[in-house]
């Protein structure tokens, strides 16, 4: 199958998957575009994740359907997708997590969205929300449109399994970052976002699963990976002129809340405290330590209810 042929490809990084991958590889393998190109990237699995994305290769790989399967040996998913990315040769691409489902008419409903609309750069939408066993559980994840920098650095508006893109804006971005080990999603979304490309968001029912459980590639367990959140906030802060900044200080002192809650009162005090000697606006010290406070106390929607003052 040639790259003019082929318009999309999927790229899934996977990692010691081998007894929850295989829902997801099905649930992509039963898309009704045709051509298509999936790359699977083990990132060093230990398990028998490796032998299961052979197996299913062989069960699927038609001339219509092409799968390759990579190894990257510098643990994460960011270095996991880098890999892949570096792969693709068709002009879009869909970064997929190796434990969500996709409709059959996901890949599909995408590509014809492109072609109706050949200025657009990137095109989302909602997920819904699903249990271990991919049962909706009355939940969606928005995709937005709009203030698209706000809701990327609030609420992963780009998480990967939300959007599909331009090859060219994924590389013109600079790619994934390696070294960003949580919240890459968001990261690399605040640079592809920098460059104002054209959004379209695509309405009607959700298309996507993601699959809520323990293990969960996009699970946020804050305070015992502390260093992981906190060198994610200090690369978006150092690539982010100073409104966004601002975006990411918020963001950090609603993190230092959720340590809080975790009952990780040091962690969460050297935070904040760290944060406040960052923000020169006497103003602005004010709204981290109310952020601080709400988010410590349980109340959702934090980052909604200071919109005004940011």
């Amino acid at each position: 199958m040639s790259a003019t042929e082929t318009l999309l490809t999927i790229v899934v990084p996977v990692f010691n998957r081998e007894h929850l991958v295989r829902p997801t590889l099905d649930s992509i393998a039963a898309q009704t575009l045709r051509p298509l190109r999936i790359i699977l990237v083990d990132n060093n699995s230990t398990d028998g994740t490796l032998e299961t994305l052979r197996q299913w290769k062989r069960e699927v790989e038609t001339p219509t359907f092409a799968v390759d399967i990579l190894s990257e040996t510098t643990q994460g998913a960011a270095a996991a997708r880098e890999c892949g990315l570096r792969q693709v040769t068709t002009e879009y691409t869909m970064f997929f997590d190796s434990d969500d489902l996709m409709a059959p008419v996901h890949a599909a409903l995408a590509v014809d969205a492109f072609r109706r609309n050949p200025d657009v750069d990137l095109i989302g939408w909602d997920v819904s929300v699903g249990n271990a066993s991919g049962r909706f559980v009355g939940k969606v994840m928005r995709f937005y449109d709009t203030d698209v920098q706000w809701h990327n650095i609030m609420h992963g508006s780009l998480a990967t399994q939300r959007y599909a893109a331009r090859t060219s804006l994924f590389r013109h971005a600079g790619g994934w970052n390696p070294e960003v080990r949580g919240w890459d999603d968001i990261e690399l979304g605040l640079r592809i976002l920098s460059g104002n490309p054209k959004i379209l968001k695509l309405t009607g029912e959700p298309t996507v699963i993601w699959r809520a459980h323990k293990d969960s590639i996009s699970r946020q367990d804050f305070a015992s990976q502390s260093d992981v959140w906190e060198h994610a906030l200090e690369v978006m802060r150092a690539e982010s002129h100073p409104r966004l900044s601002r975006y990411v200080g918020l963001k950090g002192a609603i993190l230092a809340g959720d340590y809080a809650k975790e009952g990780e009162s040091a962690k969460a005090s050297a935070l904040l405290s760290r944060l406040l000697a960052e923000e020169p606006s006497a103003g602005s010290r004010v709204l981290l330590r109310l952020a601080y406070a709400l988010q410590r106390s349980g109340l959702r929607g934090v980052a909604r209810l200071l919109r005004p003052f940011y």
